[in-house]
């Protein structure tokens, strides 16, 4: 279970976000809502309010339109369901999958160095999905409002997730 010392080794898949039904499953945000991790039951954490924490296992499956249901394994009642709203979901580092060359983790991203022409410009803040492209947030040294860039490649010259470096092309930060 997560403590305050190892919060870094653990992924935020999302949250409880209500209940679906009378027999315990639950309705989900989760932040990566295509991904098929949970899709065979998983071992998860779910963190609820004052620091509480209850290891379980997770199943999800599409509900209408782009929700996703989940059932908790010993959850059998609307209000053994109901009583896990807003919980969030972690899971440890370790559990993720392996990475295919050339792909990543949003949560890489978050924190890294963001430079313009080898230039230090500021920091990626989050990464927000927003349809079918995800922005970068990012909090410019120079101060100010956070700046918004589209992850294209005809923004983005180089991601090194490893280093936490994002290289933008010249007039990335122009987009609006």
């Amino acid at each position: 279970m997560p403590t305050r010392s190892d919060e870094g080794d653990w992924i935020d898949l999302g949250h409880v976000s209500g209940v679906f039904g009378v027999k315990g499953e639950v309705r989900l945000f989760l932040h990566n809502p295509s991904s098929h991790l949970l899709e065979q039951p998983t071992p998860v954490v779910l963190l609820g309010p004052g620091g509480r924490r209850r290891g379980i296992v997770l199943t999800t499956r599409p509900g209408a339109g782009k929700r996703i249901l989940g059932q908790i394994e010993g959850v059998a009642s609307r209000e053994e369901a109901s009583a896990l709203k807003d919980w969030r979901i972690v899971i440890p580092r370790s559990a993720l999958p392996a990475l295919e060359e050339g792909e990543y983790y949003v949560w890489q991203l978050q924190g890294a160095e963001v430079r313009v022409d080898g230039e230090r410009i500021g920091l990626v803040q989050q990464i927000h999905t927003a349809g079918p492209v995800e922005l970068l947030e990012i909090g410019l040294d120079t101060g100010g409002e956070p700046v918004f860039v589209p992850s294209l490649s005809e923004y983005i010259v180089h991601l090194d997730p490893e280093a936490g470096v994002v290289e933008l092309s010249p007039g990335a930060l122009e987009v609006r």
